[in-house]
């Protein structure tokens, strides 16, 4: 499996992840960078602890990386969290965490294909 076949793979957006990186061995080291970093599990964690201030800027810093790999599924539902947490003490994103999960799975699955 090649960078394209993976960004379709993972219902994301090649070119706009070239557009912005560039060159494929650039958009291949940040993918990986992203797949062996530990915020997605950080998110779910804080979400489970109810620490709204932390998965803010967790988030906010998820969007800004997958926004840049053009990781869109991903991108949206970080948004949508950050949005939700940015003054917000107590939210309910039950909905919300479910869908970056299933995301997140959808570009793991593409990753394990990807990485062989």
């Amino acid at each position: 499996m090649n960078v394209k076949e993976f960004y379709q793979a993972a219902n994301s957006n090649y070119n706009d992840a070239l557009s912005i990186m560039m060159n494929d061995f650039l958009i291949e080291r940040m993918i990986n960078k992203f797949m062996n970093d530990n915020s997605y599990a950080a998110m779910i964690e804080m979400y489970e602890k109810k620490d709204y201030r932390n998965l803010f800027a967790t988030a906010h810093a998820f969007k800004g990386v997958t926004g840049n790999l053009a990781l869109t599924p991903l991108y949206e539902i970080a948004s949508i969290i950050t949005e939700a947490t940015r003054n917000s003490d107590d939210v309910n994103l039950d909905n919300e965490i479910k869908q970056l999960k299933d995301a997140y799975s959808l570009v793991e699955q593409a990753y394990e294909k990807y990485a062989k």
